[in-house]
């Protein structure tokens, strides 16, 4: 049987060229004959090299035929995922990118407790988001460095409310921004004018104007609204009262200003604590950002320990980021005071020009920015599932595991060890207590309020002798307060007393409104409204002081039979435990 392959087609060589095929010194030879076209032998290589591409090129036509399909299955979504993570950033309205995350090792008793719950974000690529993503984003870091952007963020906070608001930018919806503060917010001598001889609020340069030109650049389409309710020399005593009388009840965002014009009382905690609750319990959910402006009057007289130290814990306590342009400029102006003063500030050393203006608006725009790049990347916080939170109905045993009693000695005699103090020196129990399972509950959720005021004592709402309640409802129902003011400075619906006698109204500086009074014995009566539970009657006396030299006194008046009053003489407040009254002022003769 004669074997017969592909080679057997073509003409076999001859002696005589097998010769010269082989023979090293032809090989170095000038031009011969197999050199040509016409050669047998280079006939024979390139016909052989044409098969050999020939099959290649058969087998590659296949496998793509057959598996073509496959490929391009396989490698179109990540094209896509990629195209789409380029023009996101420039595309409102484009729903962000699905997140991803990975566990390792066994969930183990938290499993449920981990289930709805965010990953932690890679410390990279936050830090990343710093300057944000887009050219603006870098203009920021390129002006103040990634370090000085870092410090500014006081508090920076899950960030869930700000990023839902900017989603609702992206997505092309109208936004409603309000501020409130006082003449930092006001832009104070910066652009005055015949119609505004303190300073126009709308001046181009001030932080309000630079951060509403930078919202409709970066959401445009739609005209947001802008609410500035910000009013000189007003602090936060105000605004707890009659703060909805400046900004809407749907607004999407709250910038709170009053870190110059609060004070360091500790009056004031409870008066931002009030304002955040209530406005933190809109029905809109706004986003609330603080952001905490200085200047170098501030400093001569109360140094680094200024209204901020009253603000900051209760910004972490409801989760409120918090811009702080004295965390970035403090030490900067130890060092060069005069310098520092006159290029950021007018000669009064209290209010920002318009460089300092700036820098505020810049310090807010870089942190708007910082959330939009992790909304990219991340999204929304999750909702954790309420078998994990406050409103859990579980027993206390499904998240703590306690698997033995470690009860504490009762100390009665300070100079004499208690019977069996011998016991508290065992290991055994205490090496055990490394493996315990302790998954502690979480807020209800990221954007809701925690339901009990920062300064409410918990003997109102538990008792800790007693058994634990079945599920949250002992502090998630509770009543919230509600903003009530009788406000003469509201341009809507000024206060109208019920009834005056020697009292008259009084506008300061074409821009304050009050009722004053200089008659020892005069009486003035508003119907107010309060909430259930107990009330508190506030009233503003400085002008009484500067105008006549005295004060006034407050007392609450039942306005139905039965119900009881508690009234009290005092320069700031009266409490009221009655659900409508009228308060009545009166001048106190200073001598």
């Amino acid at each position: 049987m004669v074997r017969r392959d592909s080679h057997e087609l073509s003409p076999f060589p001859s002696h005589s060229e097998l010769s010269e095929l082989h023979d090293p010194l032809l090989s170095q030879a000038g031009p011969s004959r197999h050199t040509t076209s016409s050669s047998p032998i280079a006939s024979a290589s390139a016909s052989a090299g044409r098969r050999r591409s020939s099959r290649r090129n058969s087998t590659f036509g296949v496998v793509a035929k057959r598996f073509w399909k496959p490929l391009v299955a396989l490698s179109l979504p990540p094209l896509l995922l990629f195209l789409y993570a380029v023009v996101h950033p420039h595309v409102p309205g484009l729903p962000p990118l699905p997140k991803v995350s990975v566990h390792y090792g066994s969930t183990g008793a938290g499993s449920a407790a981990g289930s709805g719950i965010e990953a932690v974000y890679e410390e990279a690529q936050v830090r990343r988001c710093t300057c944000g993503d887009t050219d603006e984003g870098r203009r920021q870091c390129e002006v103040y460095g990634v370090e000085g952007l870092e410090r500014s963020r006081l508090v920076k906070g899950t960030g869930a409310r700000v990023r839902r608001m900017l989603l609702r930018g992206r997505e092309g919806h109208k936004l409603k921004i309000g501020v409130l503060g006082g003449s930092v917010s006001a832009c104070h001598g910066l652009h005055p004018s015949p119609s505004f001889p303190q300073g126009d609020p709308e001046g181009p340069g001030c932080y309000t104007t630079v951060v509403k030109q930078w919202f409709q650049s970066t959401f445009p389409g739609v005209e947001h609204e802008f609410m500035n309710g910000a009013i000189g020399g007003m602090d936060s005593s105000y605004y707890a009262f009659c703060g909805t009388h400046h900004i809407a009840l749907d607004t999407d965002l709250i910038i709170l200003e009053f870190d110059v014009n609060d004070q360091t009382d500790i009056i004031y905690q409870s008066y931002f604590d009030q304002l955040l609750r209530v406005l933190l319990e809109f029905k809109s959910q706004p986003a609330v950002v603080i952001l905490g402006a200085w200047s170098p009057q501030v400093a001569q007289d109360q140094g680094y320990g200024d209204p901020q130290i009253v603000h900051l814990p209760i910004a972490h306590y409801y989760d409120i980021p918090y811009i702080s342009l004295k965390r970035m400029m403090y030490n900067h102006y130890l060092r060069y005071p005069q310098s520092t003063a006159k290029s950021f500030f007018q000669p009064d050393h209290l209010h920002p020009n318009a460089r300092g203006h700036r820098v505020l608006a810049d310090l807010l725009i870089a942190y708007f920015e910082s959330e939009l790049c992790l909304l990219s990347f991340y999204g929304l916080p999750v909702v954790p599932s309420h078998l994990v939170t406050l409103a859990t109905p579980e027993p206390f045993s499904s998240l703590v595991d306690i698997p033995f009693p470690l009860d504490t000695l009762h100390l009665v005699d300070p100079v004499t060890a208690p019977e069996g103090w011998e016991k508290t020196f065992d290991l055994a129990p205490l090496s055990r207590l490394t493996s315990e399972s302790r998954h502690f509950v979480l807020p209800t959720t990221p954007y809701g309020v925690p339901p009990v005021g920062l300064f409410t004592p918990l003997r109102d709402v538990l008792d800790p002798t007693r058994p634990d309640p079945k599920d949250g409802a002992h502090v998630l129902e509770l009543v919230q307060p509600r903003m009530f003011c009788a406000d003469a400075n509201d341009a809507a619906n000024p206060m109208k007393p019920t009834t005056h006698q020697g009292w008259e109204p009084f506008v300061w500086n074409g821009e304050k409104h009050f009722w004053v009074s200089n008659t020892v014995g005069a009486r003035i009566r508003v119907e107010i409204k309060v909430n259930e539970g107990s009330g508190r009657s506030a009233y503003m006396a400085g002008i009484l002081d500067s105008v006549a030299g005295g004060g006034a006194g407050c007392a609450t008046v039942p306005s139905r039979q039965g119900l009881v009053s508690k009234a009290a003489e005092a320069d700031r407040f009266a409490i009221a435990q009655i659900e409508s009254n009228h308060v009545a002022f009166e001048p106190v003769d200073p001598r």
